[in-house]
């Protein structure tokens, strides 16, 4: 058994050498959990068998430049989530995205076996994947035009609208990544007029520009700018909700920094951790008054009663009550 589970060991670090440039000790130690001498064996046998692995100091392992061999075989539930993956992406927002995967994964069902693509087949119409957003919403091509701004190094004109305007402005930015997160794309890219890293929805990009204008600075990669630039003063809240009606927060506390949820014999308790002002977080909750309640901190329940007092009385003084 021990052989036959370093067989399969030797053969993923084949298979992730196929598909990477280039892979280091430390990342093949955390995705295998086995020491670096085992780590060192393995590769050992790869190369006694033939595979041409090369290593460069300070970067890591690779396979020899046009050496390849198709995977000879999937499982099953490899077969199965291709075809979730392949649903999944043939609703996606962007143009660009969606016949570069469909591409790219008409390669591999290449290599399938008769009897997988026969299952490939008869799942077909067995999964639906419903479309979340308008397709329309997203310039043509915008990813693309921005990924190849980040690999030339080239200054981008770009044309947004902010949210709550009606018209775009443009804004000279350095695009340093893209990020996926609460169903929209992000560009993160330094902002010339700002002299600062800015967040962009791609939604509402209305025009995108690369000029030849280069770089004017490095920058650090995206996900590093992003716990960089993460909010320092973060506001706890914790909401009581009716357990009838708590699905109704559901759809958007992802958005207001919801961390998790516990049941108890008074209701639903939500916890948040707020990065934003904590009056946005007020105002939106204020759709749910009349099913929850914010428990603490005090001072923003007592902020959303002063809401709900100055509505009261402004509705009452125009006749409406």
């Amino acid at each position: 058994m021990e052989i036959i589970k370093r067989f399969d060991r030797i053969l993923k670090i084949f298979f992730i050498l196929q598909s990477r440039v280039v892979i280091t000790v430390e990342e093949l130690e955390t995705l295998f959990s086995i020491s670096r001498r085992t780590i060192y064996r393995d590769i050992k046998a790869l190369e006694t068998a033939g595979v041409p692995i090369t290593y460069e100091a300070a970067r890591g392992y690779s396979i020899m430049d046009g050496y390849r061999i198709q995977p000879s075989r999937f499982t099953q539930e490899e077969v199965l989530s291709l075809m979730i993956a392949e649903k999944i992406m043939q609703k996606h927002e962007t143009q660009f995205i969606k016949q570069h995967f469909e591409a790219a994964l008409m390669k591999v069902k290449a290599s399938f076996q008769l009897h997988q693509k026969n299952d490939l087949l008869n799942w077909q119409d067995k999964l639906e994947v419903s479309s979340g957003l308008n397709t329309d919403e997203y310039l043509p091509d915008v990813i693309n035009l921005l990924f190849q701004s980040i690999v030339k190094k080239q200054i981008v004109n770009l044309s947004h609208i902010k949210s709550g305007e009606v018209c775009a402005i443009t804004r000279q930015i350095e695009p340093v990544g893209l990020f996926y997160e609460s169903n929209f794309w992000y560009i993160l890219a330094f902002c010339h007029l700002r002299q600062d890293y800015r967040n962009f929805r791609l939604d509402r990009v209305k025009k995108v520009f690369i000029t030849q204008q280069d770089f004017t600075r490095e920058h650090l990669p995206v996900d590093q700018l992003r716990k960089d630039n993460t909010p320092s003063t973060i506001t706890k809240i914790t909401i009581r909700a009716d357990q009838k009606f708590a699905h109704y927060l559901f759809w958007e506390r992802q958005n207001y920094g919801y961390k998790s949820e516990v049941i108890t014999d008074s209701g639903l308790h939500m916890y948040f951790e707020y990065g934003d002002h904590p009056t946005a977080f007020a105002r939106w909750f204020m759709k749910f008054v009349d099913v929850a309640e914010i428990i603490e901190p005090v001072f923003l329940r007592e902020e959303l009663r002063g809401y709900l007092i100055a509505g009261l009385r402004d509705s009452s003084n125009s006749g409406n009550i």
